[in-house]
């Protein structure tokens, strides 16, 4: 990844799917993240919430999957 971020590369990393691969791009210094664990998909023109989401809620205690959205 050092030699990606030497050239000036973003380096994105799709299918966060739980915690425990949170846990794995953050310590490995990926710029971008995407994945079900994040956000779910949506259909375009949905406007999404803009605010930050917080890391350490995401990561949760033992790595488990901390749910952010509640069925209605």
């Amino acid at each position: 990844m050092a030699t990606l971020h030497e050239r000036g590369a973003k380096v994105l990393v799709e299918g966060i799917e739980n915690a425990q691969h949170l846990r794995v791009a953050l310590e490995g210094g990926v710029d971008l993240l995407q994945g079900f664990h994040l956000a779910r998909p949506a259909t375009a023109g949905t406007i999404f919430r803009e605010g930050p989401l917080s890391v350490d809620a995401l990561l949760d205690a033992g790595n488990k999957v901390v749910p952010l959205h509640q069925r209605r």
